[in-house]
């Protein structure tokens, strides 16, 4: 009998780790659902909306989330929208440039610049965060190798610079067309 109170202890960590792992599956399909609502959402505002009043609504909302103070200075020249894949890989690239800061500057501060010329965009992310670090040194990899992707993939280029304890910028051009 002596046995009885280990069992009934062994038997409360199975039903907990089970209990544990049963929650941990329903958040991580709430936080994938989450996630393509929120890419959905934004894919309509690009196309309704267009790229400049997306990036607002979403600094917004990330700044809200983040607690992190924004500056965003936005400058359409060109009088026109961006065409369609141009609009969502800059997009693309500067929401993952917020989410890069977010996850690992550990900044508090950080500006944007959006310009639209009639012969590219240029889109400018700046924070005041502890730099690049080993980061830079692992730049063929994840997030950042995706943004380098992106820009290539419309001829264009996506720059980082940064030192420790000196911010980081993400540098992005994209050539376009005259015509929209």
């Amino acid at each position: 009998m002596r046995h009885e109170p280990t069992r009934a202890m062994h038997e409360s960590s199975e039903d907990a780790q089970t209990s544990v792992t049963k929650v941990t599956a329903k958040v991580d399909a709430a936080g994938g659902g989450a996630r393509r609502l929120s890419a959905e959402l934004e894919s309509v505002l690009l196309d309704t909306l267009g790229l400049a009043p997306t990036i607002e609504w979403h600094l917004h909302h990330w700044q809200k989330r983040t607690g992190i103070a924004c500056e965003l200075a936005l400058n359409n020249s060109a009088g026109f929208d961006l065409q369609e894949q141009i609009a969502a890989s800059i997009f693309h690239i500067y929401s993952e440039a917020l989410s890069n800061v977010a996850r690992h500057a550990k900044a508090r501060r950080v500006a944007i610049a959006l310009t639209i010329t009639p012969r590219d965009v240029a889109l400018v992310v700046r924070d005041n965060g502890i730099g690049l670090g080993e980061q830079g040194s692992r730049a063929s990899r994840g997030g950042i190798a995706g943004m380098r992707a992106r820009a290539q993939s419309h001829k264009g280029l996506c720059e980082f610079a940064g030192a420790p304890n000196a911010g980081t910028v993400v540098t992005v051009s994209l050539p376009i067309s005259e015509t929209p």
